[in-house]
């Protein structure tokens, strides 16, 4: 069994058997309130079928988004292990579990080339948020905080230096298979892909996108920048810098799919990707 499958186990034990599951089975550490973003499409990012190996084992997950939140199911035994509420900020992506109307648990997950962090170890990432809460750190967070619980705020800054240590102190799982969603589910009538101010430092706009040829990107201000533009798989096609702030990417040559735009600041040491998709 996997460490995300007893999570949800005990998820639900807590609500059906609460005379035989004691409150030292479980964290401390539950929120005020969800992550404070709106609900972002896991398909985009993880596809609709994810084949993941973790340890010794092999998941093959189907993944199904909504408008208000995302589903996650084991195909193999059709569990559900996952529905609700998932935020992406700067990088990372925020899982919510409702326990109650003010009550959630929330853990993190991110995506480095092949490998993901986080998604099989939810238990031990609130675990872990015990531990530093206790010991004095994050105390921004604290709303409430005794020997037996501890009560968080849901800081979306402060969030994302809890977790982005966490993550690094966890084993990362290799993503051995996904399956992009088909391009007819995207609204090729849109030609302006929304910019979060909250997501983007360098970006402040792309379109028109999806596009067939040509695609804009407007930065927030005329730098140097170096892109980077590569297919589903990793492999780089286009690469180059823009020296203005509003720039050009041909991609006419570029076969109908799914494409990464990479922005490098090399000064800051800083990155930002965003998703492009060519039609025929």
């Amino acid at each position: 069994m996997t460490k995300h499958v007893l999570f949800i186990l005990l998820t639900i034990l807590l609500f059906s058997c609460e005379n035989t599951v004691t409150e030292e089975m479980f964290p401390k550490t539950t929120f005020y309130s969800s992550f404070p973003k709106r609900n972002c499409n896991l398909t985009h990012f993880l596809g609709e079928n994810l084949t993941i190996k973790s340890g010794t084992d092999t998941l093959v997950l189907k993944i199904s988004s909504f408008k208000n939140y995302n589903l996650i199911i084991d195909s193999k035994t059709e569990d559900t292990l996952f529905k609700g509420k998932v935020c992406k900020f700067r990088g990372m992506f925020y899982f919510n579990q409702q326990l109650n109307d003010t009550s959630y648990w929330i853990y993190a997950v991110k995506l480095n080339n092949n490998l993901i962090y986080g998604l099989n170890y939810a238990w031990q990432q609130l675990y872990l948020i015990d531990k530093a809460i206790e010991n004095g750190l994050h105390k921004k967070l604290v709303k409430y905080l005794s020997e037996e619980r501890i009560r968080l705020h849901s800081d979306k800054r402060e969030l994302k230096n809890l977790y982005s240590g966490i993550l690094d102190s966890l084993l990362p799982d290799t993503i051995l298979y996904f399956a992009q969603p088909s391009l007819n589910q995207f609204d090729t009538t849109r030609t302006i892909t929304p910019i979060d101010a909250d997501e983007f430092e360098l970006l402040s706009k792309v379109y028109p996108n999806p596009t067939s040829d040509f695609v804009n990107i407007e930065l927030q201000q005329k730098s140097k920048i170096i892109y980077h533009l590569t297919d589903s798989k990793g492999n780089r096609v286009l690469q180059g810098q823009f020296a203005d702030r509003k720039n050009t990417i041909d991609m006419s040559t570029l076969t109908a799919g799914f494409y990464y735009l990479i922005l490098i600041d090399q000064t800051a040491n800083y990155k930002e990707t965003t998703k492009i998709i060519k039609i025929k």
